[in-house]
């Protein structure tokens, strides 16, 4: 036997195997929430942008919130068609550039954004309340994980 054999035997010893396993059911978990406003992760990412971007002033056109959200740009264009279908966004040719559209949220997509993030953060807030850690330093160092992934990300579509 080799020193991988326990690994390969103990998967609850392997930190992917953990962090891939807590990914799963919190993402299932943020799918039935969502579920309940009629919402899509990239939609809520892409409300998310929105909204982030109008409260600092700042006009969100489609390639910025693409960029911004690391939705690809046609995905984009056709989250934001749903979205402004539901009457939770709309779009706007810009002044300045022809090309672009801004989009804003409606007072409607305002509304259903904050309600859909404060119950996920609720239900956040009981998955971490049961557990003996110092939630700072996870944040600390899953800060320092993602960076890695996104040198990683940045290093691989060069």
């Amino acid at each position: 036997m080799n020193g991988n054999s326990s690994r390969l035997e103990n998967p609850n010893e392997d930190i992917g195997y953990l962090i891939w396993r807590v990914s799963k059911y919190w993402q299932r978990g943020k799918h039935k929430i969502l579920d309940e406003f009629g919402l899509t992760t990239s939609q809520l990412e892409l409300l998310g942008a929105i909204y982030h971007m109008s409260s600092h002033n700042i006009e969100a056109t489609q390639i910025i919130l693409s960029q911004e959200t690391d939705i690809d740009p046609m995905t984009t264009s056709t989250t934001l068609r749903n979205l402004e279908r539901k009457g939770l966004i709309r779009r706007y040719e810009s002044t300045t550039d022809t090309r672009a559209r801004i989009v804003k949220l409606t007072d409607t997509g305002k509304d259903l954004f904050e309600k859909a993030v404060v119950k996920l953060k609720n239900e956040q807030n009981k998955l971490f309340s049961n557990m003996d850690l110092n939630l700072n330093e996870l944040k600390t160092q899953l800060s320092l994980l993602l960076k890695e992934l996104d040198k990683i990300g940045k290093s691989d579509n060069k």
